[in-house]
């Protein structure tokens, strides 16, 4: 049996009703988490354009072991890429690698990536994180620089790339038609915007509205969190009943673990024959890997994996018997309660302020016309 490893995942969600991939002048629909079905959202390929429409956001998100079939045991390996797509946006997607790798210890180390992310319109929130790729846009290349992550918030309008992308480790803008470059590296808000032909600076306290600290929080809640947005309500009593019905589940799992460590190969034959005079039906490759099982709990054994699987279920099977019946009755209320405060919470930072007292949702904001001021004294020419 082969021990299975992802190493690089693209995931691709989406709230609303107008998420579309366009491919070879297809066009194919990308499921709302809220409907319940993102697990049969299409996969993206190279060249794919990705569209969202009126009321919709769309997730990205692009994660990676840089050892990719050899991966390193070091949170630097990890590289991230993610974009969160506001209303009327677009992009697309090129470079894609993938690789499958199964090494003599029966390791399959397999995954994919996405190098290049180009914004073509619209409005999106981006973090990079452990990456030298640069996020492409119609004027301007950025790169985020060092090997933590950075982001902020990028709107793609009227051919003119407006952004708050700073940080300590510093954002490289490079014009593209200039080849002109500034490094943006500030540890307060600072408002970056390219044209066809310049690079220019706002400080904090001119920067455009959208732009401002609490906007960008509230912006970057609503833009990343679609995900968030197919969590079900939440019944206390449903949570406790299934808190205690994982302590005989618990027991039957290590119970397996034993029964099948062992099990001979000819005593799993027989299991399975019995399955089958029971209606069962057991493939090929089912079959293969039940035979195989006593050999992969033997090296999960060796490699550990198993004492720490162990140990894991143990302290999880001592912290629920502690707590006992009432002790889990409360748990339960009290994560219920957390997460309606959660969701109100988001609501909440979903509205940002649009001047003179008055707020208004993310949504609207950029469902709506963006109102940029004029590139006159408060920019400063920067490159």
């Amino acid at each position: 049996m082969v021990f299975d490893i992802e190493t690089g995942r693209i995931r691709l969600t989406a709230s609303g009703d107008d998420a579309f991939i366009v491919r070879k002048g297809k066009k194919i629909k990308i499921p709302s988490v809220e409907s319940g079905a993102e697990k049969k959202n299409s996969k993206l390929e190279e060249g794919d354009t990705v569209i969202s429409g009126s009321k919709t956001i769309i997730n990205i998100e692009v994660s990676y072991n840089k050892g990719k079939e050899n991966p390193i045991d070091d949170w630097k390996s990890r590289a991230s890429k993610d974009v969160g797509m506001g209303p009327n946006s677009e992009l697309s997607v090129s470079g894609f690698e993938e690789w499958d790798k199964t090494d003599k210890d029966k390791k399959r180390h397999h995954g994919e990536l996405i190098k290049n992310i180009e914004l073509k319109k619209g409005f999106f929130y981006v973090s990079y994180s452990n990456t030298d790729d640069a996020l492409i846009t119609p004027v301007a290349l950025v790169k985020f620089m060092g090997n933590g992550g950075s982001g902020g918030s990028f709107d793609v309008y009227e051919n003119i790339l407006y952004s708050n992308a700073v940080t300590e480790k510093g954002v490289e803008y490079t014009n593209i038609s200039t080849k002109k470059s500034f490094i943006a590296k500030s540890s307060v808000p600072t408002e970056i915007i390219v044209t066809q032909d310049a690079i220019y600076k706002k400080g904090m306290l001119r920067m455009d509205d959208i732009f401002s600290p609490l906007s960008s929080i509230g912006i970057m809640d609503t833009l990343k969190g679609v995900a968030l947005k197919s969590v079900p309500e939440m019944d206390a009593g449903k949570m406790a009943e299934q808190y205690k019905n994982m302590l005989n589940t618990m027991d039957q799992v290590a119970g397996g673990f034993e029964m099948f460590g062992q099990m001979s190969p000819d005593d799993l034959e027989r299991m399975m024959k019995m399955g089958e005079a029971h209606g069962a039906k057991i493939t090929p490759e089912a079959r293969k890997q039940m035979k195989e099982l006593p050999e992969a709990m033997k090296a999960m054994g060796n490699a550990g994996y198993m004492g720490k699987m162990k140990e894991a279920m143990a302290m999880g099977k001592g912290f629920m018997e502690g707590l006992g019946g009432e002790g889990l009755e409360r748990l339960a209320k009290m994560q219920t309660k957390g997460m309606a405060k959660m969701k109100q919470a988001r609501e909440q930072m979903g509205q940002i302020s649009v001047g003179e007292g008055k707020t208004a949702s993310v949504e609207t904001i950029l469902e709506s016309p963006r109102k940029y001021k004029p590139l006159n004294e408060d920019a400063k020419k920067v490159a």
